[in-house]
């Protein structure tokens, strides 16, 4: 159900964690269920994502939550998420090979992969990382316990949201400009941090809603949608799969993120830090 703007200016940072925390371990259980149960490369791919986006949140909610909670969550998180990264490489491989016997193998390996991590995610009691996070955050133990903590998770949530938004643009603007003279590894450091602030933008941005940060958010995702071919051709590359097509795709990726970063980069903020100001609210003169 949308929310209205009322109830986005008015939400307390405990209740917005609460949500999102909420929202990204349902949306971890359905892609995980996909994952053990088909074999739709974006059931794993979608799994990633959800847990990317609550590691995020652990990061943007830093303030409130307690360090045993975030600790616990964000490496159970990360070991998920690495256990899928296995099965989404070889998709992607296999996605990229369609053609000759190159192709047939890639699929079989993708298979194999698949028996493999599902295996591995059932080791892990996977299907029981979802519930576990709801019980959690039925209580409030997963609350920081000293009172700032508690007072700023009593605050409208857009208090909390500018400085999580500063901070995490800040780690994207700290990769520099120059995508072309980054390494591959670089790249891929600088396209995580930039998943981090979209997510971000995502959690906050309709408090900020405007036209500014429809244009920024735009590009963002075309930005990581380059950087996404860009690491894919990459692997591409290590597994000596690239041929002369990639080649030719990869440094018109690379143009394109390079114009899409130096305009994202320059882009003004839209945000504010401090007590923030959501919509309807009337600007400072």
């Amino acid at each position: 159900m949308a929310r209205d703007d009322k109830e986005i200016g008015c939400e307390t940072a405990e209740e917005a964690f609460r949500r999102i925390a909420l929202e990204c371990g349902a949306a971890f259980a359905a892609s995980h269920a996909r994952t053990m149960e088909e074999d739709d490369p974006e059931g794993p791919h979608k799994a990633r994502v959800a847990l990317r986006r609550l590691r995020s949140a652990l990061a943007a909610f830093d303030q409130i939550l307690g360090a045993g909670f975030a600790r616990k969550a964000g490496r159970r998180a990360r070991r998920l998420f690495r256990i899928l990264g296995e099965l989404r490489d070889a998709d992607v491989l296999a996605g990229h090979r369609t053609d000759g016997p190159e192709a047939s193998a890639a699929t079989r390996e993708a298979d194999r992969m698949r028996r493999k991590v599902r295996k591995r995610l059932r080791r892990a009691e996977a299907e029981s990382f979802a519930p576990k996070l709801a019980q959690r955050l039925e209580t409030r133990r997963w609350l920081r316990g000293n009172r700032r903590a508690r007072a700023l998770a009593a605050q409208p949530a857009r208090r909390l949201g500018g400085r999580a938004l500063s901070d995490a643009w800040a780690a994207c603007l700290a990769h520099g400009g120059d995508l072309a003279a980054m390494s591959d590894e670089a790249r891929h450091e600088m396209r995580k941090d930039l998943k981090t602030m979209r997510y971000t933008v995502e959690f906050f941005g309709e408090i900020w809603a405007g036209k500014a940060q429809a244009r920024f958010l735009g590009r963002m995702k075309e930005l990581q949608d380059a950087l996404g071919h860009l690491n894919d051709l990459a692997m591409l590359r290590r597994e000596g799969a690239l041929d002369a097509h990639h080649a030719v795709a990869a440094g018109e990726a690379m143009q394109t993120a390079g114009a899409l970063w130096s305009q994202t980069a320059a882009a003004p903020i839209w945000w504010r830090e401090g007590e923030g100001q959501a919509r309807g609210e009337t600007s400072p003169a």
